[in-house]
C-alpha cells in the first residue's frame, strides 16, 4: 500500500513538472532574404553601376530568439542574430559573425527588460521607429543623419509602456569592454568608445513620437565626444501618414556640427500597397557649401504576409564641398549628385 500510494505521489510531481511548474524554455529561428537589383550613378567617371544588392526593404539576417518563464512574470532571453549578404552568400561583416546583436537578459512585466552585449542604441531606435523606408534601402533619410546603430559591451534597459509612454536607458563600457582589449591598454584610452544614450517614446492610436540621445568618446587625448539627438513624430490620418523629423550631430572639437531636417509620406494605395516618399535637408555648421538634400519615393507591393515586392528610387543633391551618398551606396567625389533605382523581393521567415 505505502508503495503505491508513493508511485502516485511520483506521478503527480512528475505530472506537474510536465505542465509547467518547473520553466522550459524555447528557441525559434527567424529571419530576412532581401535582394535587389540595383541602377545608379556614383560618379561620372564611372558611368552607371548595375549590381545586385541586399537590404532594399529590410536588411537580410538570420537569428536566433528564446526565452525562459521563470513565473511571477519574470522571463530570461536571449537574442543572436547575424547578418548574410545572399547576392554572394558571404557574411556582411567577417569580423563580427553575430554583426547584427548579440544579447541575454531579464525581463519583466512590471520593470521592463533588462539585455547585456551588442544591442541597438537608443538613438537608432528613435530614428527607424517612424522612418518609412525601415532605415534600410537607398532611399532612407538615415543615410543623411548616420550615426551609431548598435552598441558593443552595453547594458541596456527598456520600461513596459505606460499609457503609450515609454524609456529606454543605454550604457557601453567601450573598447575596453572586450575582453581582449584591457592588455597593453593604456589608462588614456580606458574610455575610448564609451557610450551612453537615451530614448523617450509616446505611442497611441495614430500618434507616435520618439526623443532619442546618444554620447560617445569617439577619440581620446585629445578628448573628443561625438553627441546625436534625434526629435520625430508621425500622425496616421488612414488615408495618408506624414512624419517629421530632426537630428542634431555634433563633435565636442567642433570639426563636426550639422542639423537635417526631413518630411516623409505613406499613402495606402490599392488597399495593402504603399507609396512612400521623404525629402531631408543637412545643413552644415562648419564648412561652407557643404549642405545637401535627398529625395526619395517607394513603393512595396506584398504577395503574402512574408513576402513583398518593392521599389525605391533616390538623389541626394551635393554642395560643391558635400560628398553625401545614398545609404549602402558607393562613395561620391564632392560635389556629385548620386542617384539610383532599385527593385526587389523580400521573404521573412
Amino acid at each position: 500500500m505505502k508503495k503505491k500510494q508513493n508511485k502516485l505521489i511520483a506521478l503527480a510531481i512528475a505530472g506537474i513538472v510536465s505542465n509547467g511548474v518547473f520553466a522550459q524554455s524555447n528557441a525559434t529561428i527567424f529571419g530576412v532574404v532581401d535582394l535587389s537589383v540595383e541602377s545608379g550613378k556614383y560618379s561620372d567617371s564611372a558611368g552607371t553601376l548595375t549590381r545586385m544588392a541586399s537590404g532594399g526593404n529590410l536588411v537580410s539576417r538570420i537569428g536566433f530568439r528564446g526565452s525562459e518563464d521563470m513565473g511571477g512574470g519574470l522571463s530570461a532571453n536571449f537574442l543572436l542574430e547575424a547578418q548574410p549578404s545572399p547576392d554572394n552568400g558571404a557574411q556582411a561583416i567577417t569580423s563580427q559573425f553575430w554583426n547584427r546583436s548579440a544579447t541575454v537578459g531579464l525581463s519583466s512585466t512590471s520593470w521592463g527588460s533588462v539585455n547585456l552585449g551588442r544591442q541597438y542604441t537608443p538613438w537608432f531606435s528613435a530614428v527607424s521607429d517612424v522612418d518609412p523606408f525601415y532605415g534600410a534601402g537607398l532611399a532612407t533619410y538615415y543615410a543623411m543623419v548616420f550615426g551609431d546603430t548598435r552598441m558593443n559591451n552595453s547594458i541596456r534597459w527598456d520600461s513596459p509602456s505606460m499609457n503609450g509612454l515609454s524609456a529606454a536607458v543605454m550604457f557601453g563600457l567601450g573598447q575596453d569592454g572586450d575582453a581582449t582589449g584591457i592588455e597593453g591598454t593604456t589608462a588614456t584610452t580606458k574610455k575610448l568608445g564609451k557610450e551612453g544614450g537615451v530614448k523617450l517614446s509616446y505611442a497611441n492610436g495614430p500618434i507616435r513620437a520618439n526623443y532619442g540621445y546618444d554620447t560617445q568618446t569617439t577619440a581620446v587625448s585629445p578628448d573628443v565626444d561625438t553627441k546625436r539627438n534625434q526629435l520625430n513624430g508621425s500622425y496616421d490620418f488612414k488615408v495618408v501618414k506624414l512624419g517629421l523629423n530632426w537630428n542634431s550631430n555634433k563633435k565636442s572639437d567642433n570639426t563636426l556640427d550639422d542639423r537635417a531636417w526631413s518630411v516623409t509620406v505613406v499613402v495606402p494605395v490599392f488597399g495593402t500597397d504603399l507609396f512612400k516618399s521623404g525629402y531631408t535637408r543637412l545643413h552644415d555648421k562648419v564648412t561652407a557649401n557643404k549642405d545637401a538634400r535627398l529625395i526619395a519615393i517607394g513603393y512595396e507591393h506584398p504577395l503574402s504576409k512574408r513576402t513583398n515586392l518593392y521599389a525605391n528610387y533616390a538623389k541626394i543633391n551635393n554642395d560643391q564641398a558635400a560628398s553625401k551618398t545614398l545609404n549602402g551606396g558607393v562613395a561620391v567625389v564632392q560635389g556629385f549628385d548620386p542617384s539610383a533605382l532599385q527593385v526587389g523581393i523580400r521573404h521573412l521567415f
